[in-house]
């Protein structure tokens, strides 16, 4: 057997065990061959790994990376669930920092 074949992610949410089998596989991260074992800093092995990889040097945070498996969110409805996990699978770094900002927000005080 491939070292893939033996090492899967296996990610399961939460939840997922208290529905039916059927629907919980909807909810539950896909089950992937992953590098990885126990030794190494992408530690990955079933039933066991890291709960993110966050890497960052003091005055270097533009550089910062963070890969989280099954993404920001439990929530299947949020577009943030799952979102990343491919990248926290193929060891592509994700940046930390959000990048330049979209909106901005103006607290005022109300007129009187």
């Amino acid at each position: 057997r491939s070292w893939g074949e033996q090492n899967r992610t296996g990610i399961r949410h939460p939840l997922s065990a208290a529905l039916p089998s059927w629907l919980g596989h909807f909810i539950d991260m896909p089950d992937q061959p992953i590098s990885g074992d126990n030794n190494i800093p992408h530690v990955a092995a079933p039933g066991f790994g890291a709960s993110e990889h966050l890497v960052v040097a003091p005055g270097q945070e533009a550089r910062a990376i963070l890969n989280i498996p099954g993404g920001q969110s439990d929530h299947p409805l949020s577009p943030s669930f799952g979102a990343g996990h491919a990248d926290w699978v193929e060891g592509r770094p994700t940046p930390l920092l959000p990048g330049l900002p979209q909106h901005t927000l103006v607290l005022q005080p109300a007129a009187r």
